[in-house]
């Protein structure tokens, strides 16, 4: 019984983060993005990692739990709309965006907690890592993951195609004003 109360606790987070981060813009968001900047939180809020667990897997980290959530959410059904990626693409795992009811609840969620001192930190990293990495492209983001979190490559079937574009990858990041030129010289020199 104390299980089945915990696991709801942990479905109904993780829902919620999952909404939160989507809701932070109102931008379509491939899965790739939704699951590593999840990461990145995951990273710098430790509250986060009660309710998700990554994992070394083909593409940096891997939650089975966002992949489960985006697919068959429990609490928050239909709030978002999952796209499948097109035959030709093999990095993004589709895309996820917010429906009209979502809209609502995260207005909603976000009003109920946005006054909580103890969430404010999380909500700001939220939409920091989405002002940020959204501004990526799939690989610039694998590039990033990669560099920051090495043991992540182990299990990686694209980690070497990123690693043979890195210049080309960092240069772009550059020009957009993303990393500054010691940023960029980290990136191609390792």
């Amino acid at each position: 019984m104390m299980d089945d109360k915990k696991d709801d606790a942990r479905q109904k987070g993780l829902e919620n983060l999952v909404l939160l981060v989507l809701g932070a813009k109102d931008d379509e968001l491939s899965v790739l993005h939704l699951e590593k900047e999840v990461f990145l939180l995951w990273n710098f809020h430790p509250a986060i990692r009660e309710y998700i667990s990554y994992i070394k897997h083909y593409k940096g980290p891997y939650s089975a739990d966002i992949q489960k959530i985006i697919h068959h959410p429990f609490y928050l059904d239909n709030c978002w709309k999952y796209t499948p990626p097109a035959r030709t693409d093999n990095l993004s795992g589709g895309f996820v965006e917010l429906t009209e009811k979502g809209r609502n609840e995260y207005q909603r969620i976000y009003r109920a907690i946005s006054k909580t001192e103890s969430v404010k930190p999380l909500l700001t990293g939220i939409k920091m890592v989405r002002e940020l990495y959204d501004k990526l492209s799939l690989e610039e983001l694998l590039l990033i993951i990669y560099d920051t979190y090495p043991e992540y490559k182990e299990h990686s079937t694209v980690s070497r195609d990123i690693e043979v574009k890195k210049e080309y990858l960092a240069k772009r990041m550059r020009t957009k004003g993303i990393i500054d030129d010691q940023r960029f010289n980290e990136l191609v020199m390792r």
